[in-house]
């Protein structure tokens, strides 16, 4: 599956967020929390972060404790080095553990763990995730159903995002879990 997507930071009152989505024909499709543990492959350095970037992932995913996942992501960039596309591929497992064990046998380690409560909307054009992420702030993601011509639609994205009127940050390519890396480990 692939997913062209923005994501910036939010400044505004989650309300407010809330409001702009609805008053743009986003409706409300649920709540619920993921629990990302991310791995890297201690021997081969691959899905490791390289000075403070993570760029494709392996994750082990609780959401909302009940749903079990390794998610796999594989990102594509443009000339300007902004994410454009985001190749995934997910499989449902029915023990972290168990997973997680396998994976080290592999050889692969942990490295983070990010924790955030989602609020997910949708209308005919876009899914939008409200994300409030364990010690690192809010966020406003929106995907694409679209996903032909990914530079167009990326374009199309962020101007969405600025017409809502919030405040905002300037960065829509944000990788969270890069700040998060980055807050824990870096100074």
């Amino acid at each position: 599956m692939n997913n062209i997507e923005v994501t910036c930071q939010i400044y505004s009152n989650i309300s407010d967020v809330k409001k702009a989505l609805e008053d743009n024909n986003f409706k409300f499709v649920e709540d619920f929390i993921l629990d990302d543990i991310y791995l890297y492959n201690k021997d081969t350095g691959q899905f490791a972060e390289v000075d403070g970037r993570i760029k494709d992932t392996l994750i082990l995913r609780y959401v909302n404790e009940e749903e079990k996942e390794i998610i796999c992501k594989k990102r594509k960039y443009n000339n300007e080095g902004l994410e454009i596309e985001t190749e995934k591929r997910t499989l449902k497992i029915d023990d972290i553990r168990k997973a997680e064990d396998l994976l080290e046998c592999l050889g692969y380690k942990s490295f983070l763990r990010m924790i955030d409560k989602n609020s997910k909307y949708e209308n005919e054009e876009y899914i939008a995730f409200i994300q409030e992420v364990e010690n690192l702030g809010t966020f406003l993601e929106i995907e694409s159903k679209d996903n032909e011509n990914a530079e167009t639609q990326y374009k199309k994205l962020i101007e969405l995002v600025k017409a809502f009127g919030l405040e905002i940050g300037t960065k829509f390519d944000i990788r969270k879990a890069e700040l998060l890396y980055k807050k824990q480990h870096i100074k």
